[in-house]
């Protein structure tokens, strides 16, 4: 049994396989499998990890494309690890991601998290992604791409299967509720925020979450007192108000990206020289890629 599940859904990002699975090679602790879940893509995904030929991978493909949630269901039921740890195929991540999380959890933490360094298309520091503080109901909580726990927590509070994106608000939201986790003060992940900006998506996120905020209550995975519950609720329903306005004008919303706020890092926190350079070397390495027109 490996340590860790690291697990990917991936649909149509046959131009990122290779580079996810070079971070994944790259990390300082390697006793990993890597779960794909190749979910109805149309691009040969599928094959390109095929082609990898490394006995670690272990790849899950289906045909049509059901979305993330569904995805993310298919890839706890086939991984084997005793962490599971979120690794999305179009981001990045820096060498040492693992080798901390292993720390934590040889430490006996359940779950833990990280801050992510957020860039734009060129891989250009825009900000550092730190945690949300404990407010409205909701505890202490983090960036989902972020996220590594015990298995068993992570299929207990599960993905809705239903949602074809946003679908990771439930996790996010509920696991420091029940379970003791190391917020680890440092970026170790590096989020492209540009990338899928529109407001048709934030309206798609914003009613999954919707959605998860009746679920967690339901479930009671967060054991919310009525008036934060409505309370939650209705500003995520203000929030689809807004976004059906943007639809009108779909560039203000671009406008907004700005605005949003990044959560907390510790007082006086900078981001490592050397984490910088490792970013630089990434966004060379990429450029290198696309200029060669390689995967």
């Amino acid at each position: 049994m490996p340590v860790f599940s690291v697990l990917s859904p991936v649909y149509n990002v046959a131009a990122y396989v290779r580079r996810c699975y070079d971070s994944l090679t790259a990390q300082t602790f390697g006793d990993w499998e890597w779960v794909v879940v190749d979910d109805g893509s149309t691009d040969g995904s599928a094959d390109t990890v095929r082609a990898l030929r490394d006995a670690r991978i272990r790849l899950v493909s289906y045909q049509p494309n059901r979305g993330r949630g569904y995805a993310r269901c298919q890839s706890l039921a086939a991984a084997t690890g005793e962490w599971m740890v979120v690794w999305d195929a179009d981001d990045f991540y820096f060498p040492d991601r693992l080798e901390n999380m292993n720390r934590a959890r040889l430490d006996g933490y359940d779950f833990f998290c990280s801050y992510s360094v957020v860039v734009d298309n060129d891989l250009r520091i825009k900000g550092v992604r730190g945690f949300h503080p404990a407010r409205h109901g909701l505890p202490r909580h983090f960036v989902h791409h972020t996220l590594g726990c015990r298995i068993d927590i992570a299929r207990a509070i599960g993905y809705d299967p239903s949602l074809r994106t946003g679908e990771d608000a439930t996790i996010t939201w509920a696991i420091g509720a029940a379970h003791r986790g190391l917020f680890f003060d440092d970026a170790l992940a590096v989020y492209r925020e540009d990338r899928e900006v529109n407001v048709e998506k934030g309206l798609a996120t914003n009613a999954a979450q919707i959605v998860q905020i009746a679920d967690v209550r339901r479930r009671r995975l967060l054991r919310l007192p009525l008036l934060d519950h409505l309370g939650l609720a209705l500003r995520l329903r203000v929030k689809r108000l807004v976004l059906q306005l943007m639809k009108r004008a779909p560039a203000l919303y671009g406008l907004t990206v700005p605005l949003r706020s990044y959560g907390q890092t510790a007082a006086g926190y900078t981001l490592p020289r050397w984490r910088v350079d490792c970013l630089e070397s990434m966004r060379i390495a990429d450029t290198v890629r696309s200029a060669a027109g390689s995967p």
